[in-house]
């Protein structure tokens, strides 16, 4: 197999080319590799500088003053995606959108208080606490399966 890499500051994202006469048990690992690869990790940047974080570490992604910020265990990362972009790049099976400024991941989810009014109060594993839209309660209790 060769591998072959062209620098391009045209463009803003990688693109994986796969040039083959028939696809074998290889390509298709080489091909699952590249997407699970690009789907479990986000460029964020810290006062540190760009780091890449892995989705599995994300708690929860929300929007501040027109920014869009990736909060995990160990900090708060700023991105340069918009809040839908981020909802269709990552695992839906892992992350939920609760409101229009925000999206949890499911597995952080320590506990989910159900109101009689309709609202949804979310406590993350790091202790945070936030509300789901009422917009959002159907969409979340079908993804949650309550």
């Amino acid at each position: 197999m060769k591998v072959e890499i062209t620098i391009d500051p045209t463009y803003k994202e990688p693109k994986v080319i796969i040039l083959t006469d028939k696809v074998t048990d290889d390509i298709e690992h080489l091909m699952q590799s590249i997407t699970a690869a690009s789907e479990s990790t986000l460029l964020a940047f810290s006062h540190k500088g760009v780091e890449l974080i892995e989705s599995k570490k994300i708690v929860r992604i929300y929007t501040e003053r027109k920014k869009v910020f990736v909060q995990t265990i160990n900090g708060v990362y700023t991105v340069r995606f918009r809040l839908y972009e981020l909802e269709e790049k990552l695992n839906p099976q892992m992350f939920i959108r609760i409101s229009n400024a925000e999206m949890v991941n499911r597995y952080m989810i320590k506990h989910m208080d159900i109101s009689k009014t309709g609202t949804i109060g979310v406590e993350l594993k790091n202790g945070i606490k936030t509300y789901a839209s009422r917009r959002y309660v159907t969409k979340i209790k079908k993804d949650l399966g309550i």
